[in-house]
């Protein structure tokens, strides 16, 4: 049957049809209503509670030459459990069906009636089915399309297409249904053709068979009638607000839009060059002529403050809108997270980038009578061309030299340290890393996404060095720029991540002058306010301010072309991280702690406090040697010499370090509970061990700190 499947004449799906309808509502009912509901909506993805739905099955679904035959492709497709529970629910019932069709075996060319041989391939998803399909494939070449080409044709028939209506009180049981009636019609008539084919095919090549088939087939097929108005009332049902999303909306001719329907004539921008009104939404013009921008979108009850520094433009309008859920350019009915109620709607865009090279939006949408169109802000050159405005002179802020990297490579997340007067060998070795152990920059990247294992790439520059970490922060951390600061110099860090967050950290001579978090929180640095004084820290261009800064009080810098060096060589060196800062506990005037109220024991930790220093360390280290005790570690001749002399051996010191690695985290708690016993502050020192060793222990905390309480006389 290879190639061109074997036209039928009507007499045949006469007959066919008569068998199917005589046993397709009883098979329809053994479909699970879940799965069946999954398949129903191929056509029309249900979104989720923000707006968000599957990727579109027919994507995925694309026959390429090695993956077999459409069929086998589209149940490849298909979530394994989903097409193993429907295996379940079918498999006893499709092996005892007897559907003879005289007239379809003598139309059909003689197949293979015995055992054959054949070669085929195995997919790895959804097992025995994903099998029995490669072979059905091999052995009986266009059989599945034989059963398609039936499928097609019998949905159509005077006596099946009533069978297939499908009927529901709300829209899963819509969509169980419409799916539920068409599996049964390709399970039926997989089962005609392929055992008239075959007599020797299995009942998991039947159900694939059907799956595939059924699969493609609803991808094209109209939704039922009643489906379009319950699938409403589903989401107006489940909306909740507020909701917040990424997205990206598709650009055409400069113009992207927020609408109910497509763009039916060009929109006029002159009003304030950045949002037009329609008839069922609104145009955004992009500063892009074609591709597409990235939007947050958010849908509130009311509109929030906006923080104009961060963007270039933001413009607000209202819109009304014929029906609701009104949805971005490229993305249909798909990523409908508007209100889908119809009214009148306000909305906020905001925009940055539109001069450069790439642009960024955030629209935000609340209910609100109509009101007129309110500028907030004003300022990139699309704007001013668009409103037919002179255009300013062009400002240059100082921090212009580094917004390279938010184009880079570290846009996202990156720690860059500057190092005066050292060289990369030395700023490795304080970073704590070997130079004798360069690593391609890939292997980093490519690793267990749980290994967040610290690395670093160093560069020598003009005036000292520069330490670029792509997604750790140990340039950010005291003890490294302590180390990095010694002796008789200057190091700064600027560390940022996806999330927003960020730390500027001035350090020198071996002391941390401060770290903060730009334009947040506040500093007492005198120097660190002067070197900020004229930057914008509560800016979009924040990470550039922190850079520049890091430069200033180094004179170390960093250009687009020494990342590109670095990034060009590929090689980063793994970091053996330096033990956590060991911190001062606070205390009042009158030798209370400053912030009371909590610990390892506690209330009780309060009463610490009172303990002369040679009994805090005391306790200090009796609760190291009670944690090493309750481990694999009691007798390492590194922990008991550590016991012993009340310090850490260097042997113990590096087995420390590396327990923060990712493949020797197994006695981590166990190190760290050594490590906090070496504080020199005495009353941090008995806190931190007794809450280190607690986590230690596990099972027996509750004995350690009994016996910590009787030791402070309690």
């Amino acid at each position: 049957m290879q190639g061109t499947t074997t036209q039928l004449s009507g007499s045949v799906f006469d007959a066919m049809a008569q068998a199917v309808a005589a046993e397709l509502s009883r098979v329809a009912r053994l479909v699970p209503a879940s799965p069946a509901a999954e398949l129903g909506r191929l056509a029309q993805p249900f979104p989720d509670r923000w707006g968000g739905v599957p990727r579109p099955l027919h994507r995925q679904l694309v026959p390429q030459p090695h993956h077999g035959s459409a069929a086998k492709v589209a149940f490849t497709g298909l979530p394994q459990l989903v097409a193993e529970r429907l295996l379940g629910a079918l498999e006893m019932s499709v092996a005892a069906l007897d559907l003879p069709v005289p007239e379809l075996v003598e139309a059909l060319p003689q197949g293979p009636r015995g055992t054959s041989s054949a070669i085929f391939t195995v997919s790895r998803g959804n097992s025995e089915m994903a099998g029995e399909l490669s072979k059905l494939d091999a052995i009986v070449p266009g059989a599945t399309d034989m059963v398609a080409y039936v499928v097609a044709t019998l949905a159509t028939h005077s006596l099946i297409a009533p069978l297939l209506v499908a009927t529901g009180a709300d829209e899963a049981a819509i969509a169980a249904s419409h799916g539920a009636l068409h599996l049964a019609l390709a399970v039926l008539a997989a089962t005609i053709v392929l055992r008239s084919l075959w007599p020797q095919v299995t009942v998991e090549a039947i159900v694939g068979a059907a799956l595939g088939v059924t699969a493609r087939f609803l991808q094209e097929a109209p939704m039922p009638a009643a489906y379009a108005e319950a699938r409403l009332a589903r989401r107006r049902a489940e909306y909740l607000m507020p909701r917040h999303g990424r997205t990206s909306a598709t650009v055409a001719e400069h113009v992207f839009t927020l609408a109910e329907g497509p763009l039916e004539t060009a929109p006029d921008f002159s009003d304030n060059g950045l949002v037009a009104v329609l008839p069922h939404g609104i145009a955004i013009r992009s500063g892009q002529e074609s591709g597409s921008v990235s939007v947050n979108l958010a849908v509130v009850e009311r509109p929030p403050t906006q923080n104009l520094s961060i963007w270039d433009e933001v413009v607000e309008v209202s819109w009304h809108a014929p029906n609701g859920g009104a949805s971005f350019a490229g993305h249909g009915d798909a990523a409908q997270i508007t209100p889908p109620w119809p009214g009148d709607y306000r909305v906020r865009v905001a925009v940055r980038g539109r001069d450069a090279d790439r642009e960024d939006y955030e629209v935000t949408v609340w209910r609100a009578p109509a009101a007129r169109p309110v500028v907030h802000k004003h300022s990139d050159l699309v704007g001013y061309v668009l409103r037919g405005e002179p255009v300013p002179p062009v400002a240059v802020v100082p921090d212009e030299i580094y917004h390279w990297v938010e184009n880079s490579g570290l846009s996202q997340a990156a720690t860059i340290t500057f190092v005066t007067g050292k060289s990369s060998s030395e700023v490795l070795r304080d970073f704590g890393a070997d130079e004798s152990e360069p690593t391609p920059m890939s292997e980093f990247f490519d690793r267990d996404y749980q290994n967040a294992d610290p690395w670093v790439c160093v560069l020598d520059v003009p005036g000292g060095a520069v330490a670029v970490e792509f997604d750790s922060w140990e340039g950010s951390k005291s003890p490294v720029l302590r180390a990095l600061s010694s002796p008789d110099t200057t190091a700064a860090s600027m560390f940022w991540n996806v999330k927003a967050l960020c730390q500027f950290s001035l350090a020198r001579n071996g002391d941390v002058l401060t770290q903060f978090e730009l334009g947040l929180a506040e500093t007492t640095s005198a120097e660190a306010l002067e070197l900020l004084a004229d930057l914008d820290v509560k800016g979009r261009h924040r990470n550039a301010v922190g850079l520049l800064a890091a430069t200033r009080f180094t004179g170390v810098s960093l250009s687009a072309k020494d990342l590109a060096r670095i990034e060009a060589v590929g090689i980063g060196y793994p970091v053996l991280p330096l033990l956590p800062e060991l911190y001062v506990e606070q205390r009042l005037d009158d030798g209370s702690r400053a912030l009371p109220g909590h610990g390892p024991l506690g209330a009780d930790t309060d009463r610490l406090a009172a303990l002369p220093d040679a009994d805090l360390r005391d306790l200090a280290w009796w609760a190291a040697d009670f944690a090493a005790a309750h481990s694999e570690l009691s007798e390492h001749p590194a922990v008991t010499a550590s016991l012993a002399g009340r310090a850490l051996t260097p042997e113990a010191e590096a087995l420390a370090r590396r327990s923060q690695l990712h493949e020797h985290t197994q006695h981590q708690w166990t190190w760290m509970t050594l490590h906090a016993a070496t504080n020199p502050d005495p009353l941090g020192a008995a806190i931190g061990t007794l809450g280190k060793a607690r986590n230690a222990v596990a099972g027996h905390a509750a004995d350690l700190l009994d016996q910590a309480r009787a030791r402070v006389g309690r």
